[in-house]
């Protein structure tokens, strides 16, 4: 278009030009100078939501991972408990060899002590689970007054190890003032290098 015809354009027409002009400025600059950093604003936008996300999981994963050392800790407790319950091979021979002098000492007699038979035959009769703890069943026949036999149980419960009495069966003896008391035990014996292991 020459400046002839422009100027030859009527008021309006010139004022629909200008504005069409000044609207293709006005985009061509938002385009060049504004829309790179609307998009960076957008991109830092996502980027703070995706860090807020992803915060808000390792607070959770924080606050799960202090219960599960807490679980883990009290667990690690009841562990140590029930293993200072536990005997090992020397101290069962310890108890069965200190166990008349026990029975002496409240008055009782014993009479006799037996493995249990499934045990006699073999160790592979022995009760044991995954964790190596073998069950370790005993008869042991006692005579007493049923004062006497009452204080040897009370005894053998306050053991500083854990003493399973499984089974107590008393029955008159010919001895006046006697009675015969059977007594099935059981001591859950682990070693401690099968112990030490677990740690």
């Amino acid at each position: 278009m020459s400046v002839d015809k422009i100027i030859k354009l009527r008021r309006s027409h010139r004022r629909a030009m200008l504005l069409a002009v000044v609207l293709i400025a006005a985009l061509g600059l938002y385009r060049w100078i504004l829309a790179p950093y609307g998009s960076q604003l957008l991109a830092a936008e996502k980027y703070n939501y995706t860090l807020g996300s992803i915060l808000r999981k390792t607070g959770h994963l924080d606050e799960t991972l202090t219960a599960k050392k807490a679980k883990l800790e009290k667990l690690n407790a009841e562990s140590d408990r029930l293993r200072n319950e536990l005997v090992n091979t020397r101290e069962v021979r310890g108890f069965f060899a200190s166990l008349p002098a026990l029975a002496n000492s409240v008055g009782c007699v014993i009479q006799s002590v037996n493995a249990d038979p499934e045990q006699r035959r073999g160790s592979e009769n022995q009760t044991q689970d995954s964790s190596g703890i073998v069950a370790n069943k005993t008869a042991v026949s006692i005579t007493g007054g049923y004062g006497n036999i009452i204080r040897l149980l009370e005894e053998l419960q306050a053991y500083p190890r854990k003493i399973w009495i499984d089974s107590v069966m008393i029955e008159t003896d010919r001895n006046a003032g006697k009675l015969k008391c059977r007594l099935n035990l059981t001591l859950y014996c682990a070693d401690i290098m099968e112990m030490a292991s677990y740690e």
